[in-house]
């Protein structure tokens, strides 16, 4: 029914947008990378959606572009996958990381996501593995395996005994930092840098 929704943002929380346009406010559960395009309350913005409809609830998804929406609708795909749970594999790893797991079968990186087991992350390579390859993510011609390498490489260290972060902040932090630099970092430059952007 909806493709995308642009409007004026009126608020956002950690979880939730309110996105007001002609006259109507739609409440949006965004995605990480959606939210983190959200500027300030008053500006117009513009966000691609996902209408889930059950018997007593309706519920909108929101996404930065179309081919991560066709990510989570093929997450979605996936046997006992609800909405909030692939929204949740969204926001919690890159999309080439999660293609790369899928691919690899890294069912390490699968069960670092919150409420994904062994017997859920068995599931989404088996059911995604032919899907995955033929998307479309966007992702553009950086970042090849060598970086994705530094990248799971650093959350091992941010994430270890010794340092003791959440995986999804130091997701986060790797995120920002790969995104503020160039090219690709060696491992320890990663850390360093994911340190500073969580202290």
């Amino acid at each position: 029914m909806f493709d995308f929704i642009r409007g004026e943002l009126v608020s956002f929380s950690e979880d939730s947008l309110v996105i007001e346009s002609s006259g109507i406010g739609y409440m949006i559960q965004p995605s990480r990378s959606a939210m983190e395009a959200m500027t300030e309350v008053g500006d117009r913005v513009q966000v691609y959606v996902h209408m889930d409809v059950k018997e007593d609830d309706v519920n909108l998804y929101g996404f930065a572009n179309p081919e991560e929406r066709e990510l989570f609708r093929t997450v979605l795909g996936v046997s006992r996958i609800g909405p909030k749970t692939a929204l949740t594999i969204l926001s919690s790893v890159d999309k080439g990381e999660f293609r790369r797991a899928i691919l690899d079968e890294e069912l390490t990186t699968l069960t670092s996501i919150k409420g994904i087991g062994k017997k859920t992350a068995r599931r989404l390579v088996l059911e995604l593995k032919d899907k995955v390859s033929e998307l479309d993510l966007g992702t553009g011609s950086g970042g090849g395996q060598g970086s994705n390498k530094e990248v799971s490489l650093a959350l091992q260290a941010l994430t270890s005994d010794s340092m003791g972060f959440n995986v999804q902040a130091a997701r986060k932090a790797i995120s920002r930092v790969r995104g503020n630099h160039d090219g690709d970092l060696e491992v320890e430059e990663l850390v360093q840098l994911a340190l500073k952007e969580l202290s």
